[in-house]
């Protein structure tokens, strides 16, 4: 028969066994919560990290679009300035064209036809040809060719040549000038000189 001191020995041990079993068990539960909070604290870290980046790439992407558009806006401002400035150079070069064309005999010749086209609109009396101020001695040479009664008087407006006529009773009036010519000529050149910004 065991004696007391080896049952309590054997108690002893008992508890001891019984004591280290539940220190490693709860060792053993104290690193796995401790695992599983690491691995969310981890996974949390890593998410809140992907999210900041894609906050980022978000926020950059948005800046590189905005800043293409403002190069594009500069770049088209650019063009659309390049392309008023050969208009503009070209329509110059071409008025002061039209204006060596007003000195010569060509143009008497010229005036004489137009004339005699609006006479065949201008049929009834009251026509007024209206001319630039230099082409008032074109004056009987008009009259003539207009063939029926009209009055011609000067037009400050008129800058390069031509005529301009118009009959109240008749309630017409044409504007054959140079000028407005040249004018008309802007949308016929914008639209088919390629120089059109996209």
């Amino acid at each position: 028969m065991a004696t007391n001191e080896e049952k309590l020995s054997k108690f002893n041990e008992a508890i001891h066994h019984y004591a280290e079993e539940q220190r490693r068990k709860i060792e053993d539960e104290v690193k796995k919560f401790k695992e599983k909070e690491l691995n969310e604290a981890e996974n949390e870290v890593l998410l809140e990290a992907y999210q900041l980046i894609q906050k980022e790439m978000a926020q950059m992407r948005n800046n590189i679009t905005k800043e293409m558009a403002h190069r594009e806006m500069d770049a088209r401002r650019e063009l659309l300035e390049k392309r008023r400035k050969i208009m503009e150079e070209i329509f110059t070069q071409a008025a002061e064209r039209l204006k060596e064309f007003a000195q010569s005999q060509e143009y008497q010749d010229w005036m004489k036809r137009h004339c005699q086209k609006l006479a065949e609109t201008f049929s009834q009396p009251g026509t007024v040809l209206f001319v630039r101020p230099e082409d008032r001695k074109l004056e009987s040479l008009l009259k003539s060719a207009f063939g029926t009664a009209c009055e011609v008087q000067e037009d400050e407006e008129i800058h390069l040549g031509g005529i301009r006529a118009q009959n109240l009773a008749m309630g017409l009036v044409a504007d054959d000038t140079l000028d407005a010519l040249l004018e008309n000529q802007q949308e016929w050149f914008e639209e088919n000189s390629g120089l059109q910004v996209q």
